[in-house]
């Protein structure tokens, strides 16, 4: 079997078209109504190293959620139900028993960070990049904060789930 590696800058550089097609040709790309989109591609993911989040294939999802408590089975499913790979913390939050604020998913996201860095064999990557700063009401009280992960895993969780 032969393949080509694309890093994700090197992605992002292409014309929106020939992202859409790459991704097409390999079952990423999601019709909806008679257009085709890219599955959530947000080129803004990749810092100036052209890293981003890790990508997980389908795979590599399945080894992730091998064992996994529920409460942790729960937020990849709710970021899973993303339209994009983009995702709030508090959807997450509201949609996890247990949970009222974001010290609640400590563990959720210490776990899923460990399991990954364990499945990619590698200490550095991280699962979900947390875009921007919290955000806060005017009083300083925790309101949310936007998380993501990259389309290949986003579309990898999907598919798991069947989303």
């Amino acid at each position: 079997m032969n393949g080509l590696f694309l890093s994700t800058s090197a992605f992002c550089a292409l014309s929106l078209p020939a992202q859409q097609e790459v991704l097409q040709v390999i079952g990423l790309a999601l019709p909806i109504g008679s257009e085709t989109v890219v599955a959530g591609l947000d080129a803004s993911l990749a810092n100036e190293d052209g890293e981003g989040p890790v990508e997980l294939t389908v795979a590599m999802v399945r080894k992730l959620t091998d064992k996994l408590s529920d409460k942790t089975l729960n937020a990849l499913k709710i970021i899973a139900r993303s339209d994009t790979p983009q995702f709030h913390m508090k959807d997450v939050i509201e949609g996890t028993d247990g949970a009222t604020t974001y010290m609640d998913m400590r563990g959720v996201w210490s776990a899923l960070t460990r399991r990954t860095r364990n499945i990619m064999d590698d200490g550095t990557v991280d699962l979900i990049w947390w875009l921007g700063d919290e955000i806060t009401d005017e009083a300083g009280t925790y309101v949310d904060h936007i998380g993501a992960i990259s389309p290949l895993t986003h579309q990898s969780l999907r598919t798991h789930f069947g989303y």
